[in-house]
């Protein structure tokens, strides 16, 4: 007659740890998954049952210590959102009437772009791309004016790709010379149609 049954949970006699029973082998075997993950195979006497209920069981050393990190770096990246959501509400937007004219330079958008990467950047700027064009089109502005600059055109060739894929119905073009020379796209909002 076998001591454990598949399921069980139990503890090392010899070792840190414990695990739960997969497998009863052979000859007072077992085969056990532990903390780990991995199946190990122990003797009997090597184990003991582990009666505590979930509710009594407490993260100990290591698992503790790693549960209250996860847990203070996501409300962390909570406040950090919730900072960046505030911060670039409507951070150099200029409305009229017919049109709304938004700046996607970096550091228009947030405090300090210091430490992040090409990619990091260029996911801040679209977001807030996407966002604006949303508030152009709910509030049926005639033209939104995206200032994304002239750089490598990394980031107009972004907006143009959105728009190609999420509206094919909406026209642009680059706006007007003399006043943002190629540094910006105007986007003719009316002529999207839902």
């Amino acid at each position: 007659m076998t001591k454990f049954k598949i399921g069980d949970k139990i503890k090392f006699m010899d070792e840190v740890g414990g695990g739960v029973i997969v497998e009863v082998l052979k000859s007072s075997r077992y085969l056990v998954e532990n903390e780990d993950g991995f199946d190990v195979e122990y003797r009997e006497e090597n184990l003991v049952l582990d009666n505590r209920s979930e509710k009594d069981y407490k993260l100990q050393g290591i698992e503790h210590n790693l549960a209250v990190r996860d847990k203070i770096a996501g409300e962390d990246k909570q406040k950090k959102q919730e900072e960046f959501y505030r911060r670039t509400r409507s951070k150099d937007r200029i409305e009229s009437p017919d049109e709304i004219e938004v700046d996607l330079h970096i550091e228009n958008l947030i405090d300090t772009h210091k430490g992040m990467g090409n990619a990091q950047i260029l996911n801040v700027q679209m977001a807030n791309f996407k966002r604006e064009l949303n508030v152009a089109i709910r509030k049926k502005v005639r033209k939104l004016i995206v200032i994304h600059g002239v750089g490598e055109g990394v980031l107009k060739a972004e907006i143009r790709k959105e728009l190609n894929y999420h509206y094919p119905s909406m026209e642009y073009h680059d706006a007007n010379y003399r006043k943002y020379g190629y540094g910006a796209t105007e986007i003719l909002i009316y002529t999207y149609v839902r």
